[in-house]
């Protein structure tokens, strides 16, 4: 068995919960792990796939949304 350091706040906490939906602590990390290992292994979809470029990686998007922000509520 593998050993996470947990900060002590976050541990109570995870404790205290899966403790709440009948679970221990190491399996309800281990169904969320797999879950998310489940989830990255999915192929995008198409959807996703078809909208993905269609924003040019030389814009700044977060200055543009800055100026936005900034035009928006001046």
């Amino acid at each position: 068995m593998s050993t996470i350091p947990l900060p002590e706040e976050d541990l109570t906490f995870l404790r205290a919960y899966s403790n709440a939906v009948g679970t221990s602590a190491e399996a309800f990390l281990a169904r969320q792990a797999r879950n998310l290992r489940q989830h990255l292994q999915k192929p995008l979809q198409p959807d996703v796939v078809a909208a993905s470029g269609i924003i040019s990686s030389r814009i700044n998007a977060k200055e543009t949304h800055r100026e936005h922000l900034e035009k928006k509520h001046m």
